[in-house]
């Protein structure tokens, strides 16, 4: 792919005021000089997300200001308040809150991030593999946080593009020693996986995702439908006997698109679905349970309702 093919595969948003989130690796600094160098009238501001987790994380962070300093824009290094042994979610989640309140800060339109193709392919294998369903098939699409849209402009180019272009623009980044540890999943299916496939397996499996991710914007404009006779002010309610009819398939769909309304920062995984799924059908009036730090799921002799754990005692 040439410079320029590259260039005209990035799907540019729209001028306006948005936050580049900047990690300091390759991809983030090619996302920085792609944008910062274009003149398509954007107001830009850099974050970068300091967890904590790693010696050399105030190196990263003092790295991203200075290279925004040479693109004379200003940058805001937030601290991720993670214990040392944070998981992966854990740390995203934290990752995502920071920006999102950033975001807001400066009045953003939205914050792009410099995830690529081969991050859709290891994350739609790696949730193939864990049993997300449908949704995590093809993520990364129609994400928001706390209601501040995220913008994937790069999804349409590969890793050894960018970094093609990385190198031909001499520019530098920093390298993440964990991302060579072949144990972790994620690092296997990018080192081991992915560089075995053919370019014509990864058209195919691209051209399959974005057929999932149709298929998925059809369910759920069906499903957002459905579940609007029983929105409440302060999350939804369903009649037992309207509940009662669902398959158990049925009601882990209607959940997570309830759940998604209410929360869509909320990490949701096959096993929790699940779980809330067999409890909300099979569970005794008068029973609870918590989800998260916001929500809950309760049953009464009437109704299955999701709330804000903050609601009044439902009656």
């Amino acid at each position: 792919m040439t410079e320029h093919n590259l260039i005209s595969s990035v799907s540019w948003p729209q001028p306006g005021t948005y936050l580049l989130a900047v990690s300091g690796g390759a991809d983030s600094m090619v996302l920085l000089d792609l944008f910062a160098t274009s003149d398509s009238g954007y107001r830009l501001s850099i974050a970068h997300v300091d967890h904590g987790l790693r010696s050399d994380s105030a190196t990263d962070a003092q790295f991203v200001v200075e290279a925004a300093q040479n693109y004379e824009l200003s940058c805001i290094v937030n601290h991720a308040q993670l214990s040392p042994h944070a998981s992966e979610a854990a740390a995203r989640q934290a990752r995502y809150q920071l920006l999102a309140q950033t975001a807001r800060q400066i009045k953003a339109v939205a914050i792009i991030t410099a995830h690529h193709q081969d991050d859709l392919l290891e994350t739609s294998l790696l949730n193939l593999a864990r049993g997300t369903g449908r949704r995590g098939l093809a993520p990364m699409q129609g994400v928001t946080l706390d209601g501040m849209p995220v913008i994937r402009p790069l999804l349409a180019i590969a890793r050894t593009q960018l970094r093609h272009y990385a190198q031909s623009h001499q520019l530098n980044w920093r390298e993440d020693p964990t991302n060579a540890d072949t144990t972790n999943p994620r690092n296997f299916v990018r080192h081991q996986l992915l560089p075995a496939a053919t370019a014509d397996w990864r058209q195919q499996y691209v051209a399959a995702l974005d057929k999932v991710a149709a298929l998925n914007q059809a369910i759920e404009t069906d499903l957002s439908f459905l579940l609007d006779p029983y929105r409440a002010t302060d999350g939804f309610r369903w009649p037992v006997a309207v509940y009662k009819t669902f398959s158990l398939t049925e009601t882990a769909e209607v959940l997570v698109t309830a759940m998604r309304h209410m929360a869509p920062d909320h990490e949701l995984n096959h096993r929790l679905v699940h779980e809330l799924a067999l409890f909300s059908q099979t569970g005794s009036p008068g029973r609870h349970r918590p989800i998260g730090s916001r929500l809950k799921l309760a049953i009464t002799n009437q109704q299955v309702t999701l709330l804000d754990k903050n609601a009044s005692q439902i009656g």
